[in-house]
Protein backbone atom coordinates (compact mmCIF):
# COMPACT_ATOMS: atom_id res chain seq x y z
CA UNK A 1 0.00 0.00 0.00
CA UNK A 2 1.26 3.62 -0.85
CA UNK A 3 1.83 6.20 2.25
CA UNK A 4 -0.99 8.33 2.10
CA UNK A 5 0.04 11.45 0.38
CA UNK A 6 -1.18 15.16 0.03
CA UNK A 7 -0.73 16.60 -2.29
CA UNK A 8 -1.52 20.95 -3.12
CA UNK A 9 -1.37 22.56 -6.82
CA UNK A 10 -1.26 25.97 -6.57
CA UNK A 11 -0.27 29.14 -8.70
CA UNK A 12 1.16 32.43 -8.32
CA UNK A 13 -2.03 33.79 -10.45
CA UNK A 14 -5.13 32.67 -12.20
CA UNK A 15 -4.69 31.98 -15.63
CA UNK A 16 -2.55 29.25 -15.65
CA UNK A 17 -4.62 26.32 -15.89
CA UNK A 18 -3.81 25.04 -12.38
CA UNK A 19 -7.85 23.63 -11.79
CA UNK A 20 -7.35 21.81 -15.59
CA UNK A 21 -4.05 20.33 -14.42
CA UNK A 22 -5.58 19.59 -10.99
CA UNK A 23 -8.34 17.54 -12.17
CA UNK A 24 -6.83 15.68 -14.96
CA UNK A 25 -3.58 15.08 -12.21
CA UNK A 26 -5.76 13.55 -10.06
CA UNK A 27 -7.49 11.24 -12.28
CA UNK A 28 -4.41 10.00 -13.67
CA UNK A 29 -3.22 9.43 -9.93
CA UNK A 30 -6.89 7.75 -9.43
CA UNK A 31 -5.84 4.91 -11.95
CA UNK A 32 -3.24 3.57 -9.40
CA UNK A 33 -4.78 4.39 -5.80
CA UNK A 34 -8.01 5.65 -4.21
CA UNK A 35 -7.79 9.68 -5.11
CA UNK A 36 -9.42 12.22 -3.96
CA UNK A 37 -9.71 15.71 -5.40
CA UNK A 38 -10.81 18.75 -3.35
CA UNK A 39 -11.78 22.46 -4.38
CA UNK A 40 -10.05 24.69 -1.85
CA UNK A 41 -10.59 27.67 -4.65
CA UNK A 42 -13.78 27.90 -3.07
CA UNK A 43 -14.61 31.24 -4.88
CA UNK A 44 -14.57 29.98 -8.54
CA UNK A 45 -16.34 26.65 -7.79
CA UNK A 46 -13.60 25.43 -10.45
CA UNK A 47 -13.90 21.91 -10.08
CA UNK A 48 -17.49 21.91 -10.16
CA UNK A 49 -17.31 23.65 -13.71
CA UNK A 50 -14.88 21.60 -14.79
CA UNK A 51 -16.45 18.58 -14.14
CA UNK A 52 -20.32 17.82 -15.48
CA UNK A 53 -21.63 16.06 -12.97
CA UNK A 54 -24.30 16.05 -10.40
CA UNK A 55 -23.53 17.05 -7.22
CA UNK A 56 -25.38 16.14 -4.22
CA UNK A 57 -23.54 17.70 -1.05
CA UNK A 58 -20.49 19.71 -1.41
CA UNK A 59 -18.25 21.93 1.25
CA UNK A 60 -21.69 24.23 1.82
CA UNK A 61 -23.00 21.18 3.15
CA UNK A 62 -19.93 20.38 5.06
CA UNK A 63 -19.39 23.80 6.57
CA UNK A 64 -23.27 24.89 7.30
CA UNK A 65 -24.90 21.45 7.43
CA UNK A 66 -22.35 19.59 9.43
CA UNK A 67 -21.91 16.92 7.17
CA UNK A 68 -19.19 14.75 7.38
CA UNK A 69 -16.59 15.39 4.43
CA UNK A 70 -16.51 11.55 3.54
CA UNK A 71 -20.05 12.06 2.84
CA UNK A 72 -19.24 15.38 0.27
CA UNK A 73 -17.48 13.27 -2.37
CA UNK A 74 -18.95 13.05 -5.69
CA UNK A 75 -18.07 10.40 -8.14
CA UNK A 76 -17.74 10.41 -12.13
CA UNK A 77 -21.42 9.04 -13.81
CA UNK A 78 -21.32 6.16 -16.35
CA UNK A 79 -21.64 9.11 -18.74
CA UNK A 80 -18.80 10.44 -18.41
CA UNK A 81 -17.05 7.04 -17.61
CA UNK A 82 -18.23 4.07 -18.72
CA UNK A 83 -15.84 2.13 -18.70
CA UNK A 84 -15.09 2.92 -15.02
CA UNK A 85 -11.63 3.20 -15.30
CA UNK A 86 -11.54 6.09 -12.69
CA UNK A 87 -13.23 4.43 -10.32
CA UNK A 88 -11.06 4.93 -7.60
CA UNK A 89 -12.01 9.00 -8.26
CA UNK A 90 -14.36 11.29 -5.97
CA UNK A 91 -14.04 14.72 -5.96
CA UNK A 92 -15.01 17.42 -3.31
CA UNK A 93 -16.78 20.59 -4.64
CA UNK A 94 -16.61 24.40 -3.66
CA UNK A 95 -20.09 25.29 -2.98
CA UNK A 96 -22.57 26.50 -5.84
CA UNK A 97 -21.98 30.21 -5.10
CA UNK A 98 -19.71 32.63 -3.56
CA UNK A 99 -20.56 32.15 0.53
CA UNK A 100 -18.23 34.25 2.52
CA UNK A 101 -17.42 32.59 5.56
CA UNK A 102 -16.67 29.42 3.30
CA UNK A 103 -14.62 31.57 0.68
CA UNK A 104 -12.82 33.32 3.36
CA UNK A 105 -13.16 30.98 6.44
CA UNK A 106 -12.02 31.93 9.82
CA UNK A 107 -9.35 29.63 11.70
CA UNK A 108 -12.18 27.29 13.29
CA UNK A 109 -13.20 26.49 10.15
CA UNK A 110 -9.90 26.21 8.83
CA UNK A 111 -8.96 23.70 11.68
CA UNK A 112 -12.06 21.60 11.22
CA UNK A 113 -11.36 21.69 7.11
CA UNK A 114 -7.80 20.81 7.64
CA UNK A 115 -8.55 17.93 10.53
CA UNK A 116 -11.57 16.64 8.15
CA UNK A 117 -8.77 16.49 4.97
CA UNK A 118 -6.58 14.28 7.28
CA UNK A 119 -8.94 11.61 7.76
CA UNK A 120 -10.18 11.48 4.19
CA UNK A 121 -9.78 7.08 3.52
CA UNK A 122 -7.67 7.50 0.46
CA UNK A 123 -4.18 7.17 -0.80
CA UNK A 124 -3.65 10.34 -2.86
CA UNK A 125 -5.53 13.70 -2.21
CA UNK A 126 -5.17 16.75 -4.55
CA UNK A 127 -5.81 20.24 -3.24
CA UNK A 128 -6.59 22.81 -6.00
CA UNK A 129 -5.72 25.87 -3.87
CA UNK A 130 -7.17 29.01 -4.81
CA UNK A 131 -4.75 31.56 -6.90
CA UNK A 132 -2.03 33.92 -5.09
CA UNK A 133 -1.53 33.72 -1.88
CA UNK A 134 -2.86 34.56 1.82
CA UNK A 135 -3.39 32.44 4.74
CA UNK A 136 -5.93 30.26 3.19
CA UNK A 137 -3.29 28.83 1.15
CA UNK A 138 -0.12 29.11 2.85
CA UNK A 139 -1.66 26.84 5.86
CA UNK A 140 -2.50 24.38 3.29
CA UNK A 141 0.98 23.84 2.08
CA UNK A 142 3.84 21.40 3.42
CA UNK A 143 6.73 23.09 5.47
CA UNK A 144 9.55 20.97 3.26
CA UNK A 145 8.17 21.20 -0.06
CA UNK A 146 6.42 23.32 -2.61
CA UNK A 147 3.54 21.00 -3.45
CA UNK A 148 3.04 21.25 -7.40
CA UNK A 149 3.77 24.47 -8.59
CA UNK A 150 2.06 25.45 -12.12
CA UNK A 151 2.86 28.69 -14.47
CA UNK A 152 2.74 28.57 -17.99
CA UNK A 153 5.28 30.76 -20.92
CA UNK A 154 1.92 32.81 -21.52
CA UNK A 155 1.59 34.55 -17.91
CA UNK A 156 4.86 35.94 -16.79
CA UNK A 157 3.31 37.51 -13.74
CA UNK A 158 2.34 34.19 -12.88
CA UNK A 159 5.78 32.72 -13.04
CA UNK A 160 6.90 35.54 -10.91
CA UNK A 161 4.65 34.94 -8.50
CA UNK A 162 5.39 31.19 -8.22
CA UNK A 163 8.75 32.41 -6.26
CA UNK A 164 6.74 34.02 -3.38
CA UNK A 165 4.80 30.98 -2.65
CA UNK A 166 8.64 28.78 -1.99
CA UNK A 167 9.31 31.92 -0.14
CA UNK A 168 6.06 31.73 1.84
CA UNK A 169 6.54 28.74 2.69
CA UNK A 170 10.09 28.95 3.78
CA UNK A 171 9.90 31.59 5.57
CA UNK A 172 6.79 30.51 7.52
CA UNK A 173 8.97 27.26 8.16
CA UNK A 174 11.75 29.59 9.76
CA UNK A 175 9.46 31.73 11.83
CA UNK A 176 8.35 28.63 13.66
CA UNK A 177 11.71 27.37 14.44
CA UNK A 178 13.00 30.48 16.02
CA UNK A 179 9.52 31.61 17.54
CA UNK A 180 9.82 32.23 21.15
CA UNK A 181 8.32 28.92 21.94
CA UNK A 182 10.07 26.62 20.33
CA UNK A 183 12.44 23.75 22.09
CA UNK A 184 15.47 25.05 19.37
CA UNK A 185 16.24 27.96 21.63
CA UNK A 186 16.45 25.49 24.70
CA UNK A 187 19.62 23.59 23.20
CA UNK A 188 21.36 27.37 22.37
CA UNK A 189 23.23 28.83 24.87
CA UNK A 190 22.14 32.63 25.50
CA UNK A 191 18.89 31.73 23.54
CA UNK A 192 16.98 34.61 24.16
CA UNK A 193 19.73 36.65 22.62
CA UNK A 194 19.98 34.34 19.62
CA UNK A 195 16.12 34.44 19.37
CA UNK A 196 16.40 38.28 19.04
CA UNK A 197 19.48 38.25 16.95
CA UNK A 198 17.92 35.60 14.34
CA UNK A 199 14.32 36.76 14.26
CA UNK A 200 16.13 40.36 13.46
CA UNK A 201 17.63 38.87 10.73
CA UNK A 202 14.69 37.16 9.13
CA UNK A 203 12.96 40.43 9.13
CA UNK A 204 15.98 41.98 7.11
CA UNK A 205 15.53 39.15 4.62
CA UNK A 206 11.77 39.10 4.19
CA UNK A 207 11.69 42.70 3.88
CA UNK A 208 11.84 43.09 -0.04
CA UNK A 209 12.74 46.82 0.34
CA UNK A 210 15.73 45.96 2.49
CA UNK A 211 18.39 45.01 0.34
CA UNK A 212 21.34 44.84 2.47
CA UNK A 213 20.42 41.14 3.01
CA UNK A 214 18.67 40.41 0.02
CA UNK A 215 18.13 35.97 0.35
CA UNK A 216 18.51 33.34 2.86
CA UNK A 217 22.11 32.32 1.45
CA UNK A 218 23.06 35.82 2.43
CA UNK A 219 21.00 35.43 5.57
CA UNK A 220 23.50 31.99 6.10
CA UNK A 221 26.72 32.88 5.15
CA UNK A 222 26.70 36.10 7.53
CA UNK A 223 25.70 33.58 10.01
CA UNK A 224 28.65 31.21 9.43
CA UNK A 225 30.82 34.46 10.05
CA UNK A 226 29.38 35.84 13.04
CA UNK A 227 28.70 32.37 14.85
CA UNK A 228 30.53 29.78 13.16
CA UNK A 229 29.57 27.40 10.60
CA UNK A 230 28.70 25.03 12.91
CA UNK A 231 26.46 26.86 15.09
CA UNK A 232 22.95 25.13 15.66
CA UNK A 233 21.43 28.64 14.01
CA UNK A 234 23.66 28.71 10.84
CA UNK A 235 23.15 24.88 10.42
CA UNK A 236 19.19 25.27 11.04
CA UNK A 237 19.04 27.90 8.84
CA UNK A 238 21.06 26.03 5.97
CA UNK A 239 18.99 22.51 6.39
CA UNK A 240 15.89 24.63 6.07
CA UNK A 241 16.80 25.44 3.01
CA UNK A 242 18.91 23.07 1.72
CA UNK A 243 16.44 20.05 2.27
CA UNK A 244 13.52 22.65 0.60
CA UNK A 245 12.12 20.97 -2.75
CA UNK A 246 10.56 22.53 -5.11
CA UNK A 247 8.56 21.00 -8.03
CA UNK A 248 6.68 22.53 -11.09
CA UNK A 249 4.65 21.61 -13.88
CA UNK A 250 4.60 23.85 -17.24
CA UNK A 251 1.23 24.18 -19.14
CA UNK A 252 0.45 25.24 -21.84
CA UNK A 253 3.81 24.04 -22.80
CA UNK A 254 4.89 25.23 -27.04
CA UNK A 255 8.99 24.61 -27.11
CA UNK A 256 12.04 24.38 -25.30
CA UNK A 257 13.60 27.58 -25.94
CA UNK A 258 10.77 29.80 -25.58
CA UNK A 259 9.25 27.89 -22.46
CA UNK A 260 12.61 28.02 -20.95
CA UNK A 261 13.51 31.73 -21.97
CA UNK A 262 9.81 32.90 -20.84
CA UNK A 263 8.89 30.66 -18.10
CA UNK A 264 11.31 28.76 -16.49
CA UNK A 265 14.56 31.47 -16.40
CA UNK A 266 12.78 34.12 -14.81
CA UNK A 267 11.06 31.67 -11.98
CA UNK A 268 14.69 30.00 -11.06
CA UNK A 269 16.34 34.03 -11.53
CA UNK A 270 13.48 34.93 -8.73
CA UNK A 271 13.74 32.40 -6.58
CA UNK A 272 17.72 32.12 -6.77
CA UNK A 273 18.20 36.04 -6.07
CA UNK A 274 15.46 36.64 -3.73
CA UNK A 275 14.73 33.38 -1.82
CA UNK A 276 17.70 31.15 -2.22
CA UNK A 277 19.79 29.12 -4.96
CA UNK A 278 20.46 26.14 -3.07
CA UNK A 279 17.21 24.27 -2.87
CA UNK A 280 16.27 21.43 -5.06
CA UNK A 281 14.33 22.05 -7.64
CA UNK A 282 12.50 19.28 -10.27
CA UNK A 283 10.45 19.62 -13.24
CA UNK A 284 7.86 17.39 -13.27
CA UNK A 285 6.58 17.74 -16.72
CA UNK A 286 4.47 20.06 -19.15
CA UNK A 287 1.61 19.56 -20.73
CA UNK A 288 1.05 20.99 -24.42
CA UNK A 289 -0.74 23.95 -25.51
CA UNK A 290 -4.03 21.77 -26.76
CA UNK A 291 -7.05 22.43 -28.92
CA UNK A 292 -8.61 19.59 -27.36
CA UNK A 293 -8.04 20.38 -23.91
CA UNK A 294 -9.95 23.78 -24.14
CA UNK A 295 -12.68 22.17 -25.53
CA UNK A 296 -12.50 20.04 -22.95
CA UNK A 297 -12.49 22.62 -20.86
CA UNK A 298 -16.00 24.27 -22.62
CA UNK A 299 -17.58 21.03 -22.24
CA UNK A 300 -17.34 20.30 -18.92
CA UNK A 301 -15.27 17.25 -19.55
CA UNK A 302 -12.06 16.38 -18.06
CA UNK A 303 -9.44 15.95 -21.01
CA UNK A 304 -8.43 12.33 -19.59
CA UNK A 305 -12.43 11.28 -20.44
CA UNK A 306 -12.22 11.89 -23.37
CA UNK A 307 -12.46 8.67 -26.01
CA UNK A 308 -8.95 8.01 -27.39
CA UNK A 309 -7.31 5.02 -28.92
CA UNK A 310 -4.60 5.32 -26.17
CA UNK A 311 -2.87 1.72 -26.95
CA UNK A 312 0.27 2.34 -28.75
CA UNK A 313 1.03 6.01 -27.17
CA UNK A 314 0.82 4.41 -23.86
CA UNK A 315 2.59 1.54 -24.05
CA UNK A 316 5.66 4.15 -25.58
CA UNK A 317 5.14 5.74 -22.96
CA UNK A 318 5.45 3.09 -20.02
CA UNK A 319 9.07 2.28 -21.98
CA UNK A 320 10.48 5.16 -22.14
CA UNK A 321 9.54 5.90 -18.27
CA UNK A 322 11.46 2.75 -17.59
CA UNK A 323 14.62 3.96 -19.22
CA UNK A 324 14.14 7.11 -17.00
CA UNK A 325 17.27 8.36 -15.54
CA UNK A 326 17.10 10.35 -12.22
CA UNK A 327 20.33 12.75 -12.58
CA UNK A 328 18.81 13.45 -16.02
CA UNK A 329 15.73 14.35 -15.85
CA UNK A 330 16.03 16.60 -12.10
CA UNK A 331 15.06 13.58 -9.54
CA UNK A 332 18.49 14.20 -7.91
CA UNK A 333 19.09 17.47 -5.80
CA UNK A 334 21.92 19.43 -7.10
CA UNK A 335 25.33 19.08 -5.06
CA UNK A 336 25.32 21.81 -2.89
CA UNK A 337 28.96 23.56 -1.30
CA UNK A 338 29.68 24.48 1.83
CA UNK A 339 28.65 27.52 2.69
CA UNK A 340 32.17 28.99 3.62
CA UNK A 341 32.78 27.95 -0.46
CA UNK A 342 29.93 29.94 -1.50
CA UNK A 343 31.40 32.73 -3.03
CA UNK A 344 28.36 33.68 -4.90
CA UNK A 345 25.27 32.77 -2.92
CA UNK A 346 22.78 34.53 -5.79
CA UNK A 347 24.09 32.84 -8.95
CA UNK A 348 21.48 31.28 -10.66
CA UNK A 349 23.74 29.33 -13.31
CA UNK A 350 23.97 26.09 -11.72
CA UNK A 351 19.97 25.73 -11.55
CA UNK A 352 19.15 27.20 -15.44
CA UNK A 353 21.96 24.98 -16.90
CA UNK A 354 20.62 21.97 -15.02
CA UNK A 355 16.87 22.91 -15.59
CA UNK A 356 17.52 23.18 -19.57
CA UNK A 357 19.22 20.17 -20.00
CA UNK A 358 16.34 18.92 -18.03
CA UNK A 359 14.01 20.42 -20.29
CA UNK A 360 16.03 19.28 -23.68
CA UNK A 361 15.72 15.41 -22.47
CA UNK A 362 12.44 15.51 -21.07
CA UNK A 363 11.93 16.83 -25.16
CA UNK A 364 14.24 14.33 -26.88
CA UNK A 365 12.02 11.88 -25.28
CA UNK A 366 8.43 13.24 -25.71
CA UNK A 367 8.20 15.93 -28.62
CA UNK A 368 5.39 13.72 -30.06
CA UNK A 369 3.37 12.62 -27.20
CA UNK A 370 -0.24 14.53 -26.73
CA UNK A 371 -1.84 16.00 -23.41
CA UNK A 372 -3.01 12.94 -22.57
CA UNK A 373 0.41 11.36 -22.60
CA UNK A 374 1.60 14.23 -20.81
CA UNK A 375 -0.85 13.84 -17.54
CA UNK A 376 0.18 10.43 -17.45
CA UNK A 377 3.87 10.97 -17.67
CA UNK A 378 3.57 13.81 -14.81
CA UNK A 379 1.80 11.37 -12.65
CA UNK A 380 4.32 8.62 -12.97
CA UNK A 381 7.03 11.00 -12.79
CA UNK A 382 5.20 12.14 -9.34
CA UNK A 383 4.18 8.19 -8.18
CA UNK A 384 8.48 7.89 -8.52
CA UNK A 385 8.80 10.60 -6.56
CA UNK A 386 6.52 9.36 -3.57
CA UNK A 387 7.88 6.05 -3.92
CA UNK A 388 11.75 6.65 -3.75
CA UNK A 389 11.61 10.00 -1.60
CA UNK A 390 10.42 10.41 2.45
CA UNK A 391 7.04 11.62 2.22
CA UNK A 392 8.16 15.37 3.24
CA UNK A 393 9.96 15.62 -0.43
CA UNK A 394 6.64 15.75 -2.43
CA UNK A 395 3.26 16.71 -0.43
CA UNK A 396 2.74 15.40 3.09
CA UNK A 397 1.43 12.47 4.68
CA UNK A 398 -1.08 15.40 6.61
CA UNK A 399 -1.97 18.89 6.30
CA UNK A 400 0.10 20.36 9.64
CA UNK A 401 -1.29 22.75 11.84
CA UNK A 402 0.93 25.05 13.45
CA UNK A 403 1.57 23.41 16.88
CA UNK A 404 1.72 20.38 15.57
CA UNK A 405 4.35 21.13 12.67
CA UNK A 406 6.67 22.42 15.67
CA UNK A 407 6.82 19.42 17.33
CA UNK A 408 7.27 17.54 14.00
CA UNK A 409 10.05 19.68 12.80
CA UNK A 410 11.74 18.76 16.18
CA UNK A 411 10.80 15.08 16.16
CA UNK A 412 12.62 14.30 12.51
CA UNK A 413 15.51 16.40 13.23
CA UNK A 414 15.67 14.30 16.23
CA UNK A 415 16.17 11.17 14.28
Amino acid sequence: MPIKRIIPVSSGKGGVGKTTFAVNFALALSRHGRTILVDLDTGTSAIRNAIDVPIEKDLYHFFRRNEPLSDCLTTLDDRLDPERRYRNFAFVAGPLHLIEEITNFGAAHKHRLIEAINSLDADYIVLDMKAGLDSNVIDFLPFSNSGILIFTPHLPSATLAASDIVKAILFRKLRLLFTRESPFFDTVPSGLDFWRLSNELIDRVEDVYDASVPNLDVFAVDLASNLGADHPITKAVQNTVDFFRVHYVLNLFNGVEDSFTTAVKPFIDNLTHHVSSRVAITNLGWVTRSEAIHRANCDRIPALLLRRDGGKKKNRVAEELEDLRMMALGLEPMKRKPLRETTNPTDPGDHLARQLDVLKTMFAQKKDDDSYANFDYIAQRALFTMDTRRPSEFGDIRIWEPKEMLGALFAKSSR
